[in-house]
C-alpha cells in the first residue's frame, strides 16, 4: 500500500472504534481528509479491490479482517514513536503527531518492534491511547467520552483522540493528561459544555468533547 491508502485503512479503523460501529458512512472520511465524494469513493474502490475494505451501497464502508491488521499494524508504530519522541527525544507535543506520522509509513515491522522492547514495552502512547501488542491485541479502554457527562459530574482526563488539531486545542488551553474538570452546563441546542477547572472556565464543542476520555469521580 501506499501512504494514502493507509492513511484511509488507519481512518476507517479510528472511526470504527469512536462510534463503535463495524460500518462507518463514506461522508465522515470525505470530512476527515477534506477531500470531494468522488475522490473518497475512488480510494474506496481501490482498497475493497485490494481485499482492504467492503463497500455497502447507501450504507458505508468496513473494515476486512486483513484492513484491521493494517490499520493496527500502523497504529502501533505510530503510538510507538510517539513514546519515543516525547520521552526520548523530548521532542515539543505539538510536533510529535506531525513526525510520527511521518514515521510510521517509513517503518519496518522489525525496527518498531525493535524500538517496542527499547522503551520497556510500553502500554500507552503519551495521550493515553492503548498500543497495540506484536501479534495486533488491543487493550479497549474503561472509560467513557466527556461528552457523555452530566451537570455536576467530576471528570478526570485520562486519553484523547490522536487528532492534530485536537492536540493543538488542547496545547493551547494548557490541558493536560490527569486534569479534573466538573461540568457546570450543557448547551445541546448549540453543542456546547461549559466546564470548570479549578477557578478557570472553559467552554468546548461537543465535537471536541467526543473525543476527550476518561473516567466520573466524586
Amino acid at each position: 500500500m501506499n501512504r494514502s491508502e493507509e492513511d484511509y485503512v488507519k481512518a476507517v479503523y479510528e472511526f470504527t472504534r469512536r462510534t463503535d460501529r463495524d460500518v462507518i458512512r463514506t461522508n465522515m472520511l470525505a470530512d476527515h481528509f477534506g477531500y470531494t465524494d468522488q475522490s473518497v469513493n475512488e480510494m474506496v474502490n481501490r482498497l475493497a479491490k485490494k481485499g482492504l475494505l467492503v463497500f455497502y451501497p447507501y450504507k458505508g464502508v468496513a473494515l476486512t479482517e486483513e484492513g484491521r491488521k493494517e490499520a493496527i499494524r500502523m497504529i502501533r508504530s505510530h503510538r510507538i514513536w510517539e513514546v519515543f519522541l516525547a520521552g526520548t527525544l523530548k521532542m515539543p507535543v505539538i510536533r510529535v503527531h506531525e513526525e510520527a506520522e511521518q514515521l510510521e509509513h517509513a517503518t519496518s515491522e522489525d525496527v518498531v518492534n525493535a524500538l517496542y522492547e527499547f522503551l520497556g514495552r510500553p502500554e500507552r502512547c503519551q495521550y493515553g491511547n492503548p498500543i497495540p501488542d506484536a501479534s495486533g491485541n488491543v487493550t479497549i479502554p474503561d472509560d467513557i467520552p466527556l461528552s457523555e457527562c452530566h451537570e455536576g459530574d467530576v471528570f478526570v482526563l485520562e486519553r484523547i483522540s490522536d487528532s492534530r488539531e485536537l492536540i493543538g486545542f488542547l496545547t493551547e488551553k494548557s490541558i493536560r493528561l490527569g486534569d479534573r474538570f466538573t461540568v457546570t452546563s450543557t448547551d445541546p441546542f448549540n453543542n456546547l459544555m461549559e466546564l470548570r477547572r479549578n477557578a478557570e472556565r472553559l467552554v468546548v464543542a461537543m465535537k471536541t468533547a467526543r473525543l476527550l476520555y476518561g473516567t466520573i469521580h466524586d
